[in-house]
């Protein structure tokens, strides 16, 4: 899949539940890395400086291992 010229895609791991909350109001150790992601992006000419970022959060779904989890 080859990326679009107006399309940004990070990849993060690592990330536990507590900060997918935080990162949902606004804060925590995610929020401050996409941010400095995207003003790197900006400076380097890469992004638009009025981009307006569009950010999804997907979690692996945990494996079920038997009748009793």
């Amino acid at each position: 899949m080859t990326q679009q010229a107006n399309t940004i895609i990070l990849e993060m791991t690592g990330a536990d539940k507590d900060d997918i909350y935080d990162f949902r109001r606004g804060e925590g150790k995610i929020f401050r890395r996409i941010r400095s992601m995207i003003e790197q992006l900006k400076e380097q000419g890469e992004v638009d400086e009025n981009a307006q970022p569009v950010i999804a959060i997907v979690q692996k779904k945990k494996d079920k291992k038997g009748l009793l989890d």
